[in-house]
């Protein structure tokens, strides 16, 4: 057997996978058992929940695929000196659980708002048009008219998922006609996991601010996130600089890299929300 030019990076690049696949893969299941137990998904952005399984989809078919995709390997080494995609075992494993519990919480907004909806009184036209109440509508609620759980996104955000369904077919067939390679509509999916991970949160933070609460929003699941992306990236770094010895792996994996610093970026913003702006304050007309 062959042994390892770099043993002590090897090790070093395990752990880390192994860190943050268990801190990524545990930080979705707060929100479920939190859904779970107020038996309600209100004060959870619908924007934020319809997003994640889009992004983690593609995240699941960059990882796979530049994994797996022996077409997609070669093209990578052609324009890379050689080198291989920096794509570990723990990232196939993560993006795969990532899209089906994402699905899951996706589910329960749905579930929930079935299950409530001869409890409380909603607004059409408001859950049509608006994700977050206004001040106004917030003050001297009862539970009756207390913020209910949307089960669709805002308009904005419609659009958006309309045009990346677009965008992929679009990118795609370029890719059959022979314009551009197999291994561009795979950075077209990392790109895309991209772009959900810029703006997924975005709502969240809103709605937040709004509702002076974060009530309904697991900080934990954040907690976890945060440690994810911190070993994720530390990997990546490790793996291309220590092992390949190619920096340029680095950000010629978009998708990981995008998604441990924006995913930090945000969690630290979440963390000021909690524990600083709004600690223990609850949505008014939320019993």
């Amino acid at each position: 057997m062959l042994q390892s030019p770099h043993p002590l990076a090897d090790a070093v690049v395990a752990i880390c996978g192994v860190i943050y696949f268990t801190a990524w893969s545990l930080s979705f299941y707060p929100q479920l058992i939190l859904n779970y137990r107020r038996k309600t998904t209100t004060g959870l952005s619908p924007d934020f929940i319809y997003l994640n399984p889009i992004g983690f989809l593609a995240l699941t078919i960059w990882s796979w695929g530049a994994y797996f995709s022996p077409l997609a390997r070669t093209q990578y080494a052609a324009r890379h000196n050689g080198h291989a995609p920096q794509i570990a075992v723990a990232d196939l494993a993560f993006s795969l659980h990532a899209l089906v519990i994402s699905s899951v919480t996706l589910l329960q907004v749905f579930y929930y708002a079935y299950r409530n909806r001869n409890h409380t009184e909603i607004d059409n036209v408001s859950e049509r048009t608006r994700l977050i109440p206004l001040p106004h509508e917030l003050q001297g609620t009862s539970k009756s008219t207390a913020p209910s759980s949307s089960t669709r996104p805002s308009i904005p955000f419609q659009i958006a998922i309309t045009g990346i369904v677009v965008a992929g077919i679009i990118s795609g067939a370029s890719v059959w006609a022979g314009r551009t390679e197999w291994l561009d509509w795979l950075y077209f999916a990392s790109s895309v996991k991209l772009f959900v991970t810029l703006v997924k949160y975005i709502p969240q933070v809103i709605l937040n601010t709004h509702l002076r609460s974060v009530e309904g929003f697991a900080i934990e699941n954040i907690l976890l996130d945060l440690t994810g992306s911190i070993f994720s990236f530390a990997q990546l770094v490790i793996a291309s600089v220590f092992i390949e010895h190619d920096p340029s792996g680095i950000v010629a994996n978009p998708a990981k890299l995008g998604l441990s610093l924006i995913a930090l970026s945000f969690d630290l913003v979440f963390i000021v929300q909690n524990y600083w702006l709004y600690p223990g304050k609850r949505i008014e007309g939320v019993v």
